[in-house]
């Protein structure tokens, strides 16, 4: 079985066109449902794990969105 080592410029190749705009309006709708989160969870302990989880998702899409589609 053969496989292939990738490098960062062979990835970047094959990153679709709109790829960097679709992760930043996920990105930006994770941002206002976490806000939303943020106020509930001063009422809701369940709410609040929710907000904790989605923000660490979101921050795994944000850092791999920058690896990704790094800013020019």
């Amino acid at each position: 079985m053969h496989t292939r080592n990738y490098h960062t410029t062979d990835v970047l190749n094959i990153v679709p066109a709109g790829t960097a705009e679709s992760l930043e309006r996920i990105s930006a709708g994770l941002s206002a449902i976490l806000s939303l989160l943020e106020k509930e969870s001063e009422r809701s302990e369940s709410t609040h794990e929710i907000h904790c989880l989605l923000a660490m998702v979101k921050s795994q899409l944000d850092l791999a969105a920058s690896e990704l589609c790094p800013a020019d």
